[in-house]
């Protein structure tokens, strides 16, 4: 890729001008193992795909040979922003654009039906993102695909009322898994009530037993 001028090299926190705190380093995760997965999903051009925590854009590239309407990326790091902006225009990618923002402040999800993450956020960005996502689904009633590669939070999207598709096996020492998850309102909403109903059953089994205890 560096002779065609793009630039996909890895970077750290430091380097990108980051906390700890919000964000982990930048790795490509674009190539031939995100190739091969996508091309098991059904994609046409009626989806859209944006990548949280994009980085310098390697997924960006490779989701770009797919028929998505768009392929846009969410980047806190003006640095890693930039570079990716530099990279979509040397592959003539005009379908594509790069949001320089925090990925917990970025509400507009609503026209995306795929999102692509490569395990970019601390577990507590993760969750603010992860509202943010069911926040659009019961907004607009659509159904979206999550791509997660290294999914370590594999537990927070099962909380928050997304439904496994299926994870990849590790091909080599430098490619971890590959995590693929489904919601949409009717997901979410269903187990928002399953939560609303363990809440209320362990209320009543507490009250039981202080009953029990006072006797």
């Amino acid at each position: 890729m560096k002779l065609l001028g793009i630039d996909l090299s890895w970077a750290s926190v430091e380097q990108s001008g980051l906390s700890h705190e919000r964000s982990h380093w930048y790795s490509d995760s674009g190539g031939p193992d995100l190739k091969r997965l996508l091309d098991t999903l059904p994609i046409d051009n009626s989806d859209s795909v944006i990548d949280l925590g994009c980085g310098k854009g390697g997924a960006m590239l490779t989701l770009a040979r797919y028929p998505f309407s768009c392929v846009d990326g969410v980047e806190i790091s003006e640095q890693l922003a930039q570079t990716a902006v530099r990279n979509l225009a040397r592959r003539k990618i005009t379908n594509s654009r790069v949001f320089c923002a925090d990925a917990t402040d970025f509400l507009d999800l609503d026209t995306y039906t795929y999102i692509y993450m490569y395990n970019p956020f601390p577990e507590r960005v993760t969750k603010s993102v992860l509202n943010n996502i069911r926040a659009s689904l019961l907004r607009s009633g659509r159904t979206i695909t999550l791509i997660y590669k290294n999914p370590i939070f594999d537990r927070l999207l099962l909380e928050y009322g997304l439904k496994k598709l299926l994870q990849t096996e590790q091909q080599h020492a430098d490619c971890p898994p590959f995590g693929v998850y489904f919601a949409n309102s009717t997901t979410i909403r269903a187990h928002s009530a399953e939560l609303q109903h363990f809440v209320r059953s362990s209320v009543d089994l507490e009250a039981k037993q202080e009953e029990t205890c006072d006797i």
